[in-house]
């Protein structure tokens, strides 16, 4: 992201929302919960056609169209259905570029940082964002992991791949035989573990103090 402003602030500094309106709506969103972006919509605003397109020129990022669209089992596997349901997310397909794999992720806010870090620990992939409505990832994520009259809160933490796939044992490692893993593997793995840490320093379960010990 060019920018660590957050929603409200881009908004207001581009003049799209004005103090008032981003006072108001942060009063509405800790009284009822949810997204900022959800209740400067509610409160009439801004509409979400206009907020959507915005983002997608501040930020130059592709908006999608999820209707009937089915998204393959192995891509949807990296987010599971819990997690779509609470981040309001879904994945949509993987790319390479420059030798990097990428993770096409479908979402109503970009600028959600925390998010994006979160997904990014979880897959093990780089997140692209893509610009969707919350009613069309709503009804994508309930298609394409068949929670159609199901309770949704009732979902349980699994992905499609955990569904149709058997465990497999992990592999035993032999340290004086087996070859080093490639460098990319482990570039993957410090980038996920740099995730991990920005991710415990924002929740405030780990201090600067403490990493300064750990390292």
């Amino acid at each position: 992201m060019a920018s660590n402003l957050k929603l409200g602030e881009i908004l207001r500094n581009a003049g799209i929302i004005t103090d008032f309106q981003l006072d108001s709506a942060l009063s509405h969103q800790r009284h009822w919960g949810g997204r900022l972006g959800k209740s400067l919509i509610k409160l009439g605003y801004i509409t979400e056609d206009k907020l959507l397109s915005f983002l997608a020129q501040q930020f130059d990022l592709p908006q999608i169209d999820l209707d009937d669209r089915m998204i393959p089992q192995d891509v949807l596997s990296y987010i599971s259905a819990e997690k779509a349901l609470e981040y309001q997310v879904i994945p949509v397909e993987r790319s390479v570029v420059n030798g990097r794999t990428r993770l096409v992720v479908a979402m109503t806010d970009p600028t959600n940082l925390w998010m994006i870090d979160s997904l990014q620990f979880m897959t093990g992939y780089r997140i692209k964002p893509a610009l969707a409505t919350a009613e069309s990832i709503d009804k994508a994520i309930k298609r394409n992991y068949h929670l159609d009259g199901e309770d949704s809160s009732s979902v349980m933490d699994f992905s499609s791949r955990d569904l149709k796939q058997p465990i497999e044992q992990a592999p035993v490692i032999d340290l004086e035989n087996d070859p080093l893993p490639p460098p990319s593997a482990l570039k993957a793995l410090e980038d996920r573990y740099e995730n991990l840490v920005r991710i415990l320093l924002d929740r405030g379960i780990l201090t600067p103090e403490d990493l300064d010990e750990l390292m």
